[in-house]
């Protein structure tokens, strides 16, 4: 038994002390450890692993503010849309026991659905892809002003969406919707005879041994489980928490909870045939010719990357598994704060140093460091700064950033980044529309009234301009 012991202990230490060695001798993790750590107030974990061997497992921040309680590489994190990745494996193991087909159109499996055009006009492809045309019921008036605890269920949520006029004739556009993978987690369960919840634990999450991942109640006990943190729109730059704002329970669209070792062990399973055969699993992870979703799956990088995998966002929520093909490495990270309180930085960097730079990227990188310039140095060096360089900037950055100055209540900041965000897009309405908003939130009416009629006159449908210049104007 002595010798057991000893063997084990000594197995251990020469796989700490062999794993330490190949972390060091790998300049890539290096360097993404060494931008995490830099990270002001980056809160989550993230696994990095090549050739099937994890590198590091590193956590930072708190899973509870309130108490001190700090995230570890076993907090459970909410994975957002990362759930469709699951679903989509669901469906193409029915596709392979040859119980549906790609062409089948929902009303085989849902008789009752009462659009007709829906029934008969949608299939299993149409909605893996996003091509549907169903109506967006996670964003409409019906969810987001209604208490969460009565849509515990998949089919609790069907009044939300099925007698809703669709948005387009399907296949007509893509549109990503929550709504599409809510009808396939229902036809999983007409098809299986069994919940989904039911299906997803024995064919995906026992197959790949994920024992601490699931579709579980938010406002239950979740062990180690980490809490979400928003900017709050209540009081000026302090955080608030995300249970109202979120469905009170993962569904077949996402919104589980899962580890960052649970989901690299769903990687594994994925790409090494453990869940579908060879034939579903490269057929998956196939790269559109058009776009960036696929069959349940998104694609990053250049064209022909070989970058595959899932993200999931929403509020205090950042979540990604992805599989870099061509450098061998599989990356998970898990955030429990806004994309753009460090995940975005974390994501796309991991990206830049695995697999190298690429216009976004660049694009990205420059808007960040103008954002930057304009905070620390002022309006007029970053102004600079865009003068003298050829790239170009990000609207939905420069905004973003905008408006998370007006949550922190840094007014006279907000209306320097949009007045940027206007010297590089002189036509957006939007732009002006949020300058507006900024002069508006500062005290500075004329300025407001100013914006807003400028937005009208770029955009005569912009109804948010017209309601604010009736409320100042009076």
């Amino acid at each position: 038994m002595k010798k057991c012991i000893q063997l084990l202990v000594v197995t251990i230490i020469f796989s700490c002390t062999n794993n330490k060695t190949v972390f060091s001798q790998n300049t890539k993790a290096r360097e993404i450890v060494s931008y995490l750590d830099s990270l002001d107030g980056f809160s989550g974990a993230v696994l990095i692993a090549k050739d099937d061997h994890v590198l590091l497992q590193k956590s930072y921040g708190f899973a509870h503010l309130g108490h001190k309680v700090k995230n570890n590489t076993d907090t459970k994190f909410s994975y957002a849309s990362i759930g469709k990745s699951f679903t989509a494996v669901a469906i193409f193991q029915l596709i392979q026991a040859g119980k549906l087909s790609l062409d089948d159109p929902i009303g085989k499996f849902l008789p009752n659905y009462p659009n007709k055009v829906a029934r008969d006009s949608i299939t299993i492809r149409l909605l893996l892809i996003h091509r549907s045309g169903l109506a967006d019921y996670f964003y409409s008036d019906k969810f987001l002003n209604t208490s969460k605890v009565k849509f515990r269920t998949i089919e609790s949520l069907s009044d939300l969406y099925e007698n809703e006029p669709l948005e387009f004739k399907p296949n007509e556009q893509f549109s990503y919707r929550n709504t599409n993978y809510i009808v396939l987690g229902r036809i999983i369960e007409t098809v299986s005879k069994m919940p989904y919840e039911d299906y997803i634990k024995k064919h995906i999450f026992a197959k790949a041994n994920m024992q601490n991942t699931g579709n579980f109640d938010i406002d239950h006990i979740i062990e180690n489980e980490a809490e979400n943190y928003t900017l709050s729109d209540v009081y000026p730059n302090q955080l608030q928490k995300t249970f109202f704002m979120s469905a009170v329970k993962g569904s077949s669209a996402g919104g589980g909870y899962t580890t960052i070792n649970d989901l690299y062990k769903f990687a594994l399973a994925f790409k090494n045939n453990k869940l579908l055969n060879a034939k579903y699993t490269d057929f998956m992870k196939k790269e559109p010719e058009n776009g960036w979703y696929g069959y349940g799956m998104q694609f990053a990088g250049a064209k022909g990357s070989g970058i595959y995998g899932h993200s999931g966002g929403h509020f205090g929520v950042g979540a990604e598994w992805r599989i870099f093909d061509k450098q061998n490495y599989t990356v998970i990270l898990l955030t429990n704060k806004d994309l753009d309180q460090g995940f975005l930085d974390a994501r796309f960097f991991i990206e830049k140093t695995i697999a190298g730079s690429t216009p976004k990227l660049d694009i990205y990188f420059y808007t960040k460091k103008v954002i930057n310039t304009c905070l620390d140095k002022g309006l007029d060096k970053a102004a600079i700064l865009i003068k003298e360089s050829k790239l170009e900037l990000s609207e939905a950055d420069l905004n973003a950033k905008g408006y998370e100055m007006i949550k922190r209540g840094l007014y006279k900041k907000a209306i320097d980044v949009f007045t940027l965000e206007i010297l590089s897009f002189p036509k957006s309405y939007e732009a002006y529309d949020s300058l507006g908003e900024a002069y508006m939130m500062d005290g500075n009416l004329k300025k407001a009234i100013e914006n807003y009629k400028k937005s009208l006159a770029l955009n005569t449908e912009n109804t948010n301009a017209k309601e604010k210049l009736k409320e100042l104007i009076k």
